[in-house]
């Protein structure tokens, strides 16, 4: 054999070293030092009888030799066939010996404990009894478990999607939030509690499944997912774990949108009527008229927006039974009342795409914040709906208890206070004056442009929009109910989820198609070209 003849055998190696390394790299290099070792046994004169086996034996000892220097851990060798020896020496050359070892470290804590120190420590089963607290025979059970484990899945590769195509999972809640911001802050941005949530939805799994579908061995998995579990967004049952809230996919999320902004379109007119009787009413209460211009059209679109919203709800909720009352919402960590939400995205997801995004809506978030700068209580509430109809509304910061304090210190055109705020929240103040929460008067001073109102004028907004959302939902019953289609479904096993959610994307995006189109009509902010997001601060002095 020559060395241009080894160019014959270079698709067989790479496809042989990417069914060991699984990405494309490694494998190169893996193929690249077998061949560098081929030529240089050609060039001595070694006789290749079988270049294809040699190669392999080659291509394997390479492979051995990366892992070494990669982890530089003990390799045990394991008897899949029949039962183990208590002490085994591997054989390097085997492929079977990093396969022994993944399964090992895809065994749960109970069974790989003691695998690992009877087989790659050498201890005896009475020192693993002693070191454990445990039982001699529940060892042995142990080990016999381990090793029944071990041959079942010895070999097998159940690596899903997630493990190379990573999902986003965003999480949202409907509740209070607990102290740390759970449960959005127990996943964050973190792409591994994202995708185990993803892989523990449909059914429930056991940790081991979970680590094989991702990638990662079970050594790493059971952290995260205890952390999952005691912060309430998994549930366990009996070995087996699952996601316990619902999860929205791209389907979900759109399936019912064509069907609502028609609707809009046909009922804006009508519907807008009874929002402008609403309006007509809101402005002439003493409290409205004290506020500036940029403030009562604040005011106003919380009106708007809350009234439809919980118009074509009353409707919803009348199909789904209604939403819990929140004192009957679950007991969270950490001072938490909340059901939580996924919405799930696929890899490389084009976000920039979605159009039905215009149309997006929050509940109403209300932050309440005690004992400051002599009020009682001051309570920032609002609605997130996407820019480009109202205005920005950006819960990610705005409603943190600082940034409240912040609001009101500017309000009461108290600047000394300024000095009391971290550096991040004073970061904050050119975006919020871009977004019209604030904006600087002839002297540079900075002013609060959302309106300020007495907490028992909150009291009465809402009884007001209550007045007029249940004039839209009577009138407009039947026309809603042909909205009431499609709810999500939910994985059986799942039961904690209220029904609301399963309808909430059955109408969710029908509000703001009703306030774009009144918008565009000129029937809402004529003539008014800045942001106007439904926002409002509310004082208990």
């Amino acid at each position: 054999m020559n060395k241009n003849e080894l160019t014959e055998y270079v698709d067989f190696l790479l496809q042989a070293a990417m069914r060991k390394c699984y990405n494309l790299s490694d494998a190169q290099d893996l193929v690249q030092e077998t061949l560098l070792t081929a030529m240089t046994a050609i060039d001595r004169g070694i006789v290749m009888n079988k270049p294809q086996n040699w190669l392999s034996t080659v291509l394997n000892r390479k492979y051995y030799d990366m892992l070494r220097q990669k982890y530089r851990k003990p390799t045990v060798c394991i008897d899949v066939i029949g039962e183990i020896e208590d002490k085994s020496e591997s054989d390097d050359d085997s492929e079977d010996v990093e396969n022994i070892r993944r399964c090992l470290a895809n065994l749960t804590k109970i069974y790989r404990e003691v695998m690992v120190q009877h087989y790659m420590n050498g201890k005896s089963i009475a020192e693993i009894s002693v070191q454990l607290g445990i039982p001699e025979n529940t060892v042995k059970n142990r080990l016999f478990t381990g090793r029944k484990h071990i041959r079942k899945e010895f070999a097998m590769e159940n690596y899903s999607k997630q493990s190379y195509e990573p999902d986003d999972l965003w999480i949202s809640n409907s509740g209070r939030s607990g102290l740390d911001g759970e449960p959005f802050s127990t996943v964050g941005n973190d792409k591994i509690a994202m995708n185990l949530l993803i892989l523990a939805y449909d059914k429930p799994v056991t940790i081991p499944e979970l680590a094989k579908a991702i990638g990662i061995s079970t050594t790493f998995i059971e952290p995260i997912v205890e952390r999952l579990v005691k912060d309430e967004l998994m549930k366990e049952s009996a070995d087996k774990v699952y996601t316990d809230f619902i999860i929205y996919t791209e389907t979900d999320r759109t399936v019912n949108v064509p069907l609502q902004v028609e609707l809009a379109k046909q009922l804006c007119g009508d519907i807008w009527k009874i929002v402008d009787n609403g309006l007509e009413e809101l402005r002439e209460r003493n409290y409205y008229k004290k506020q500036s211009r940029e403030q009562t059209v604040k005011l106003e679109s919380f009106f708007a927006v809350r009234t439809v919203l919980h118009a074509v709800n009353n409707v919803r909720d009348e199909v789904c039974g209604g939403m819990l009352p929140f004192e009957e919402y679950p007991d969270r960590p950490n001072g938490g009342k909340w059901f939580a939400m996924g919405n799930v995205y696929p890899h490389g997801y084009d976000y920039d795409s979605r159009s039905y995004v215009i149309y997006d809506i929050s509940g109403e978030c209300v932050t309440d914040t005690a004992d400051v700068l002599g009020a009682k209580r001051i309570s920032l509430c609002s609605y997130a709906t996407d820019p480009s109809i109202l205005g920005k509304t950006d819960h990610n910061f705005s409603h943190l208890s600082s940034m409240t304090k912040l609001y009101y210190s500017v309000y009461l055109r108290n600047y000394d206070l300024f000095e009391m705020f971290d550096r991040s929240v004073l970061d904050k103040i050119d975006e919020l004056i871009s977004i019209n929460f604030f904006h600087r008067d002839d002297d540079k001073k900075l002013l609060l442009n959302i309106p300020v109102i007495a907490m028992q004028d909150r009291w009465d907004i809402y009884k007001l929009s209550e007045k007029y959302d249940n004039m839209i939902s009577t009138e407009f019953h039947d026309e809603f109910m042909k909205l009431m289609k499609n709810p999500v479904k939910l994985p059986k096993h799942l039961k904690s989820v209220p029904r609301w959610q399963q309808y909430m994307q059955c109408c969710d995006s029908f509000p703001m198609a009703v306030i774009f189109e009144a918008k565009n009509c000129g029937l809402f902010l004529n003539g008014y070209n800045k942001p106007a997001p439904a926002v409002m601060l509310c004082v208990e002095e």
